[in-house]
């Protein structure tokens, strides 16, 4: 069996550290610009509108354009511009610079993604589970990194220090990305591109769209939750995040081996089912430690559930029509839902927008999964 290429398993785990950084920090950021929730929310929805256009542009742009060098491009400015957060000054300031990190991710994930599709499919292997295990990584490292310096070290020079890292891991990788994404079996590559390709059906888009805002919704708002609405300190508030993501990159670890064992329907039945009870019952009891241990079986549950949805697309159709579009939509829902929990939190608390955010999400999937919707190929 081939080995997936070392430099598209840093780029993944990249690509999960950035933002995942600065989860721990929210709480802070938003006690120093004193925020509100609402307010917190517009600023995340900065993360969205820089994604939207370099989301759906991406997949056009590996027509022609080699992956390798959108994934160099927009691994550099999302890795350097992190500590750009430390400096904002305000609620408008913040949000500049989201929309400005949105945009590099939007572009790396669509970029990396085709990239790994690709080598699913030239080389008949379940590759994604796996490389999603990296990006799951670099969550659990930027996230864990954040809750151990949460009470002791600024966000500027936390930042900073993050940032550093993380360009020196840019540097091995950037010369030994993949030259480019070949086209599909009987197509030409087309100057290192991929090809459009059949469109995927609406379930397994709903399949992307609701594991991802569901990842992205506890991802950003579980510090929060923990701390204001449980009472948690802050320590124990980024705890919750390096839990769940810790669950998540154990999943995806090891959902290839158990796939090839059970197949992807079992394994996504399964997962989705972990979500129902998770979220409802995790959000809805009073216990800061039960929350936590909620998180836990979350990020199980949430885990294998994308990588699944895109390698169904891969297996669907060339890179730059199914798997990207699968991608586009399930980033998208991954950025709109912290700030559509923020404005929902405005009118119903924070605990109440949570449960029904993250609830409906945990059932839709339930009800899309056992159709086949997680199915690759």
């Amino acid at each position: 069996m081939p080995e997936v290429p070392r430099a598209l398993r840093l780029v993944f785990f990249l690509n999960g550290a950035v933002l995942s950084s600065w989860a721990p920090r929210i709480p802070a950021v938003k006690a120093d610009l004193a925020l509100s929730d609402l307010a917190l929310g517009v600023a995340l929805l900065g993360v969205a509108a820089g994604s939207v256009p370099t989301l759906l542009l991406t997949g056009r742009l590996l027509r022609s354009v080699p992956a390798h060098l959108l994934c160099r491009a927009s691994a550099l400015v999302f890795a350097a511009g992190l500590p750009l957060i430390a400096a904002a000054g305000d609620v408008v300031g913040l949000a500049v610079v989201l929309v400005l990190l949105g945009a590099a991710s939007g572009m790396l994930d669509v970029a990396m993604n085709a990239a790994a599709v690709e080598f699913e499919r030239r080389h008949r292997v379940v590759a994604l589970p796996g490389l999603h295990a990296a990006y799951s990584l670099g969550v659990l490292g930027g996230a864990g990194t954040g809750a151990a310096v949460a009470g002791t070290l600024p966000v500027a020079a936390h930042l900073l220090l993050v940032a550093a890292v993380l360009l020196g891991v840019l540097a091995v990788a950037w010369r030994r990305l993949p030259e480019h994404v070949p086209g599909p079996a009987g197509g030409g590559p087309g100057r290192g591109g991929v090809e459009r390709g059949a469109r995927p059906g609406w379930r397994l888009i709903g399949v992307a769209l609701c594991a991802l805002l569901l990842e992205g919704l506890l991802t950003d708002w579980s510090a929060v939750l923990l701390a204001e609405e449980f009472g948690a300190p802050a320590s124990l508030a980024g705890v919750g995040v390096v839990v769940f993501s810790g669950a998540m990159a154990v999943s995806r670890g090891l959902a290839g081996r158990v796939v090839r064992r059970t197949g992807p329907v079992v394994v996504a039945r399964w997962a989705a089912g972990a979500l129902v009870v998770a979220v409802p019952i995790g959000v809805a009891q009073p216990s800061a430690v039960v929350l936590v241990g909620a998180l836990a079986l979350a990020g199980a549950g949430c885990g294998p559930l994308f990588p699944l949805a895109l390698s169904a697309a891969g297996a669907r159709g060339a890179v730059g029509g199914a798997a990207a579009t699968v991608t586009a939509w399930g980033y998208l829902a991954h950025l709109g839902g912290p700030p559509l929990t923020g404005f929902a939190a405005e009118h119903l608390g924070l605990r109440p927008a949570v449960l029904v955010v993250g609830g409906l999400a945990a059932v839709v999937l339930l009800v899309l999964v056992p159709a086949g919707g997680a199915r690759p190929g």
